[in-house]
């Protein structure tokens, strides 16, 4: 049983693995540990913007993605109130398109990634509690067959939005800014659908996005007052949401029965929390958690799997060197998380007035300003960008 090691990783999912990737590039030993029997699926909104799969083309596993048969996107069709802006993704870093994977294809592609780099990965295996040498984390205890101590230099935190790591190192929250909305998703094979479509009204938002075998995931939101009665029939008002903002697709599904049943949430929480203290750091939905509706959480996770990993390149052969790199990462995470957090909750509102209908059918008779718009949805750009 390994007893010292660099970095363990609480999270085998996108986080986790691209963390581990991300740390064992440098030269680290690492081990990565996953509660869950492996592979294993979650739904997820799934969708990757181009800066993400930016990201997984530098971890060396875009290939095997696209080998998996996950379409790419090019395009995406916005409509917001009757309003239509369509247009082809721009490019980032030379990738014009998204994917949208199914998670135990993505996650598996990355954990074998991972293991490839020389990560000692462990399936159902449970983190207990982190251990201390005063003030400092210096290791943890886990669970698999038996339970057992494992130190290192940095534990890092990828386990979602309800943290264990988070909880047993008592990560404070420094901004909460509670559910705004729900979700529901279910699968459909066959639509025909050429882009990604995105439908707004008034309290209600849809997103039809392809996946792997022929199958589109169609996800519903509503606004967190509403949960109460649409949990008493999800399926129902799910339906019921996809018929009164795109009446023919409503009538594609009722024909047919969905490839994925329901899944839904009204646990769509919106915090901050501090990224990282002595000899730990949080990467993803543990560190900060936003609603899925921007679809911008698989992106951001990488990004800063990325970041913590460069961060503390070189930098774990003492606790001096250790914490330095810490305070890097806080500082960039921070930065990362900035924009694509603010335009979420900005998004969570539902609200389509006079004015942003106004705005949307200006961008909709302009080539440049669809671009723009696109970048924004993107992540590539923010609103405040444009100028006259």
């Amino acid at each position: 049983m390994v007893s010292n090691v660099d970095a363990i990783v609480v999270g085998g999912r996108c986080a986790g693995a691209a963390t581990a990737l991300s740390l064992a590039e440098s030269g680290h030993r690492v081990l990565m540990v996953e509660a869950a029997r492996w592979p294993s699926d979650t739904m997820s909104t799934l969708y990757i913007h181009q800066p993400g799969v930016v990201q997984l083309a530098r971890v060396g596993v875009l290939d095997d993605v696209l080998a998996s048969g996950c379409p790419t996107i090019i395009s995406l069709n916005h409509h917001v109130g009757g309003v239509t802006v369509s247009g082809s993704l721009p490019l980032f870093d030379g990738v014009g398109f998204a994917l949208a994977p199914r998670r135990y294809v993505l996650d598996s592609i990355m954990v074998a990634k991972a293991r490839e780099l020389g990560v000692d990965f462990r399936q159902r295996t449970r983190f207990v509690g982190a251990l201390w040498d005063g003030g400092r984390v210096v290791g943890a205890r886990l669970a698999g067959d038996e339970v057992y101590d494992v130190r290192c230099a940095v534990l890092v935190g990828a386990d979602g939005m309800r943290s264990r790591v988070a909880k047993a190192v008592s990560a404070p929250i420094q901004r909460d800014d509670g559910r705004r909305t729900f979700v529901h998703y279910t699968g459909w094979r066959d639509l025909g659908r050429a882009a990604v479509e995105i439908h707004e009204a008034s309290g209600r938002y849809a997103s039809v996005i392809p996946t792997h075998d022929r199958t589109w995931l169609v996800a519903t939101y509503g606004a967190q007052a509403a949960f109460a009665k649409a949990r008493r029939n999800p399926l129902q008002h799910h339906l019921d949401t996809v018929r009164q903002l795109d009446l023919a697709l409503w009538r594609e599904l009722e024909r047919r029965d969905p490839v994925v049943r329901l899944h839904g949430s009204g646990d769509q929480k919106n915090f901050v929390r501090r990224p990282c203290g002595p000899g730990w750091a949080l990467v993803g939905d543990a560190g900060h958690h936003k609603d899925s509706i921007t679809a911008r959480g698989i992106t951001d996770a990488l990004r800063q799997a990325e970041s913590l990993g460069h961060s503390l390149s070189g930098r774990l052969s003492s606790r001096e060197a250790t914490d330095a790199g810490l305070r890097d990462y806080a500082v960039a995470r921070n930065a990362l998380i900035e924009n694509s957090y603010a335009q979420t909750l900005s998004a969570t509102r539902l609200d389509v007035s006079k004015s942003r209908l106004q705005r949307h059918r200006l961008v909709a008779g302009s080539a440049d300003l669809t671009q723009h718009h696109l970048r924004v949805l993107g992540g590539i750009a923010t609103a405040d960008d444009l100028t006259d």
